[in-house]
């Protein structure tokens, strides 16, 4: 479970590294583009693919999958091992990373050259405080058809109709003497989902809401989550992340667009994306139907 905490937030970092290089050295497309996020104790999980080439023509925009590749990771630590290619880009390791601290590279031969990158595990954030342990959400029942802002119908069920819901924030708060980037993130932990919102069977046009949201990355001690970001009864897990500066100045920096065609910053040698160490505490809450 807390493998997938650590590493589903990164998928939200997709987008940022799609991007083009104009380099009369390093051809366009010619750089791999990686995402990895190493956690201590768990297992190294890293996705690889190709840059999206700059073109007019739409069908040539897509990102491939890069697979067949060796690729080696080592500790300051002594540790050393391979990563297994899983497949659809993913390599994966057998081995569990080490303690905070530990600095970890990575290297691999792509298109002749040879791609590297290091990073250190962060600490684990510090005095990880929540202002409520539990909330409550009024169930909507729009099963018949109708829903709001769309005319017709009713809003039944129980506690349904248009009552008014405390919107008094999560207050979140932790300790940041060091002011770098924290992130935090909720993640519906049960296994059958009891959503908030009943819409109508078919659900037509709908798309279910996510098991997991966040916020973006802060340098401040604080962050507050909104009720209604909640739409599933049950159980949550709040993991707050401390992030490294190498991530940081990935995130500082997504400014590329197509009127805009820069490389983005990247401490990987030969390569886009991002290698780096994330750390992360976790309370739990409960959203309860309200009485």
């Amino acid at each position: 479970m807390m493998n997938q905490k650590i590493f589903l937030f990164l998928f939200v970092c997709l987008s940022i590294f799609s991007c083009t290089e104009i380099n009369t050295v390093i051809q366009p497309g010619d750089k791999p583009v990686i995402e990895a996020f190493l956690a201590p104790g768990q297992k190294v999980s890293m996705k690889i693919f190709t840059e999206i080439p700059y073109s007019f023509v739409e069908e040539d925009n897509v990102s491939e999958n890069i697979t067949g590749l060796d690729i080696l990771i080592s500790g300051d630590d002594g540790s050393s091992f391979n990563l297994i290619d899983r497949g659809a880009g993913i390599y994966e390791s057998i081995e569990t990373l080490g303690v905070t601290g530990t600095t970890y590279s990575m290297s691999f031969q792509y298109n002749g050259r040879e791609v590297s990158a290091s990073t250190i595990i962060p600490p684990k954030p510090e005095s990880f405080e929540m202002n409520v342990a539990e909330i409550e959400r009024i169930e909507r029942d729009f099963s018949g058809g109708f829903v709001p802002g769309q005319g017709g119908g009713q809003g039944g069920g129980p506690g349904g109709g248009f009552q008014q819901e405390d919107r008094t924030p999560l207050e979140l708060i932790w300790t940041n003497t060091d002011e770098v980037y924290h992130f935090v993130a909720a993640q519906y932990t049960d296994d059958v989902q009891d959503p908030v919102i009943q819409f109508p069977v078919n659900e037509n046009g709908f798309t279910r809401p996510a098991r997991r949201f966040n916020n973006e990355p802060v340098l401040t001690n604080t962050s507050n989550l909104q009720p209604q970001q909640f739409e599933y009864f049950g159980d949550y897990d709040i993991i707050l992340y401390r992030l490294n500066p190498d991530y940081a100045a990935l995130y500082e920096n997504n400014n590329t667009s197509t009127q805009n065609i820069t490389t983005p910053v990247s401490t990987i040698s030969n390569g886009l994306g991002v290698f780096t160490g994330v750390n992360a505490d976790t309370l739990r809450m409960s959203v309860k139907r309200a009485s």
